[in-house]
């Protein structure tokens, strides 16, 4: 049986997800932030003999499947194409049944990472950090991640949803932070989906035109300080190149899973 869940579902589907709380942080991020009061958030779940078998949850254009084995029921397809959705996410070995109901998209595989532990830089000088606030910072952390091609799924979420994601992954829910030089947003990186235990850094990114400065390097050092140090919280990433891998391990990420995201080849493509 699936079924759309309500608030009254939320202690127990937490307790399901909190078996794997890393590769569930999307999902329960959205527990924490709002799911069953915003419109643009649904929960649904499978039951096998009374009990979870999977979770899927819908933020805005993104669809996050979770289950506990791979064993896939096709009647989750009723449920993903009630919404005009751009990406589809799962653990990579759940993804097989999946991709070949959407040939029209493509799979991305990238590697699940997570740290515990930081050792603050005291070299580093932190007082040119802005913290996301307004929808004007927001739009000016966009101008720049759209000029970087390897964050393509910020590009896809359009500028409208995209400021609406960052502010709402702001405050109690994430942090964003920039550096700005020449009215412009010249590095930016972001913790979103924060929960109880953890968070997930996304668009790390530098202007190429400032690129060598080291303001990459400020920007995630000083979200891994807020958070693992101060917060005391786990940090997650995904990453897909080698030279990302190596910079990630020096910061004590270590691998824990496979992610895959199946995204459309052509941005105009529905399904």
């Amino acid at each position: 049986m699936i079924r759309e869940l309500t608030k009254n579902d939320r202690d127990d589907v937490l307790e399901f997800l909190y078996h794997e709380p890393e590769i569930n942080l999307y999902i329960i991020g959205d527990i924490y932030n709002g799911a069953f009061e915003n419109d643009w958030q649904q929960l649904y779940a499978e039951f096998r003999d009374g009990k979870f078998f999977a979770v899927l949850s819908r933020n805005m254009s993104t669809l996050i499947y979770y289950a506990v084995e791979d064993d896939f029921n096709e009647a989750w397809f009723d449920i993903f194409e009630q919404y005009d959705f751009l990406f589809i996410s799962t653990k990579e070995k759940l993804m097989e049944p999946i991709k070949a109901r959407y040939p029209k998209m493509r799979e991305d595989k990238m590697d699940f990472m997570k740290s515990t532990t930081f050792t603050r830089d005291e070299t580093i000088d932190y007082s040119g950090i802005r913290i996301l606030e307004t929808e004007k910072d927001a739009e000016m952390v966009f101008d720049l991640l759209k000029t970087i091609p390897e964050l393509y799924t910020v590009h896809r979420k359009g500028k409208e949803e995209a400021i609406q994601y960052f502010l709402h992954n702001s405050g109690e829910n994430g942090t964003t932070v920039f550096i700005t030089e020449d009215n412009q947003v010249v590095a930016t990186a972001s913790a979103v989906y924060e929960t109880k235990q953890s968070a997930m850094i996304v668009a790390v990114g530098t202007h190429d035109d400032y690129r060598g400065k080291g303001y990459g390097k400020t920007v995630m050092h000083y979200l891994m300080d807020l958070y693992i140090n101060h917060k005391r919280k786990t940090l997650c990433l995904y990453y897909d190149d080698p030279i990302a891998e190596k910079l990630y391990k020096k910061l004590n990420f270590v691998d824990i899973d496979r992610w895959s995201m199946l995204v459309p080849d052509d941005p105009s493509t529905q399904f």
